[in-house]
Parts: structure tokens; sequence; C-alpha cells
């Protein structure tokens, strides 16, 4: 079982790539200094979206199975940009229980 942790400042030029994601065995882990607004423990169904671009204000993890961009976005469908932080190689199928805030 791995933990994939994410406690780094965002931006373009930290776009990281797991190669080896299994959402049966596998977690990701997001620092809430970094992912604000997310309340802490399992991530609620709320705050993730699969698909392309947020659909409502509370979509604040944004998984594009398609291309396997994993996005975090401060305010949904509000004015600001989505910020890809990862990708995901093997484009698994993913959910809100892939993801722990910390």
């Amino acid at each position: 079982n791995d933990i994939f942790v994410f406690n780094s400042a965002l931006g373009n030029g930290n776009v990281d790539r797991i190669t080896d994601f299994n959402p049966s065995q596998n977690k990701i882990h997001l620092d809430d200094a970094v992912f604000t607004g997310l309340k802490l423990g399992g991530l609620s169904s709320d705050a993730f979206f699969a698909g392309r671009a947020a659909h409502d204000s509370s979509d604040h993890i944004i998984y594009n199975s398609s291309t396997g961009a994993l996005s975090f976005d401060s305010d949904g469908t509000g004015g600001a940009a989505q910020t890809q932080f990862a990708t995901l190689s093997s484009h698994p199928s993913l959910t809100a229980d892939s993801f722990f805030v910390t």
C-alpha cells in the first residue's frame, strides 16, 4: 500500500507524475495548508469531481480520467483557475475515497 503525499506549493512547474496508482491499495494525501478550504479527514464526495473542470462551487479536486490530470480548484466554478498538481499515467478510476486531507 502506497501513500502519495502532496504538501508543496502548487504551480505550473510543480506537477508530479504518478505511474503506479492502484485505487484499491493506495491513497493520495493532501496537506490542508496547500489545499485550502478542504476539511480534514476523508475527502467529501462533494469536493471531488471527475471531469475536465469543476461543475459547481464545492468541486475542489478535479480528476480528468481521459488525460490523468489531477487538479485543485480553490473556488470550484468561481473566477480562480484550477491548478494541475499531478498526472496519473495509468488513468485509474478515482473517487473521493482515494483522498485524505491532513
